[in-house]
């Protein structure tokens, strides 16, 4: 058997014992203890189509799921299963003896890489400190985006916008809107603000107003001029833990908030409120820190003046 058949060996058990501590974390700690499931992922980001990209390099860090094995690797790419001991130490082997090989095969949904074919070229790939690998990608659109740090929650939440969109056809009527939501249920808050702008559009135009030109007319009359504000009192800035979508929430609540207490403030008032409260915050947290600093000070003070003070030695009798 060949020094590097051996290697390779000894490289997939050292990575089968890194992978079931991962796993014993993994449990304790709630994370994910296999890969996304590609399937699992369409289903939820909706699939819209597929474009052959070619051959390129990628980077190994942005492979985050797979077509079908998804249960055999955790999200480190560590092997799960000992079944796959044999075909992983010969595709190591050859990378050790620095043999060419194919590329793999993925998809490429936003930023994030799926694996069809090559899975234990990218595990041992990994293994060996790789940063790049070759791939023939296949770029996949979603009506979902997928964000870069994919996990359950961000699942959940693509699958709520995927939602949102097929309700709305937002993106259908405003090609250039994309509504990012952190919290769960937020998409739902706002498809009740379109349901109810629908309503008092129905109203006045004393008939039904179809509800695609209820959507295009909240995003055009409402959620624009709300971005406006935004920008123009640099209120993101202000708030950066924030989407745009959940500080257009945040504003129009404020809004309602004020018109309940008798104020006519518009989302123009609501803005200037939202300033003056993370102003308010601010002050408050520089306050808190300075008087932290104060109480630090006073116990140095009194420590040091403790240390320094001259012991008194009783005289005998």
């Amino acid at each position: 058997m060949s020094i590097s058949r051996l290697q390779a060996q000894f490289d997939f058990d050292t990575s089968r014992r890194h992978a079931f501590w991962n796993e014993a974390r993994a449990v304790l700690t709630g994370h994910a203890r296999t890969l996304l499931s590609f399937h699992e992922v369409m289903r939820m980001a909706r699939m819209e189509g597929l474009v052959e990209r070619g051959v390129q390099e990628i980077l190994l860090s942005q492979i985050k799921g797979s077509e079908g094995r998804s249960r055999d690797f955790d999200p480190s790419f560590l092997p799960l299963n000992r079944r796959l001991r044999e075909r992983w130490t010969r595709v190591e082997a050859l990378m050790l003896q620095g043999a060419a090989l194919p590329p793999i095969e993925v998809y490429k949904v936003d930023d994030v890489y799926f694996v069809k074919d090559g899975h234990h070229r990218v595990s041992a790939a990994r293994h060996l400190g790789q940063e790049f690998i070759s791939a023939n990608v296949i770029e996949v659109r979603t009506r979902a985006p997928l964000g870069p740090d994919v996990d359950a929650h961000e699942l959940l939440r693509t699958a709520e916008y995927a939602r949102f969109l097929e309700q709305t056809q937002l993106d259908r009527l405003r090609p250039s809107a994309r509504l990012d939501c952190s919290e769960l249920g937020n998409y739902d808050v706002i498809f009740e603000h379109i349901l109810g702008h629908r309503y008092f559009m129905s109203l006045e135009q004393g008939k039904e107003v179809p509800l695609s030109e209820a959507v295009a007319n909240w995003y055009d009359a409402v959620y624009r001029p709300v971005m406006q504000v935004l920008e123009k009192h640099h209120i993101r800035e202000r708030y950066p833990q924030w989407t745009e979508a959940d500080l257009y929430l945040a504003l129009t609540r404020r809004w309602l908030e004020l018109a309940r207490e008798g104020h006519d403030a518009g989302p123009e008032g609501a803005g200037i409120s939202l300033v003056e409260e993370a102003e308010e915050n601010v002050a408050r947290s520089a306050s808190i820190m300075l008087q932290r600093w104060v109480r630090k000070s006073i116990r140095r003070t009194i420590v040091l003046g403790s240390a320094l003070k001259p012991s008194r030695v009783r005289r005998k009798s």
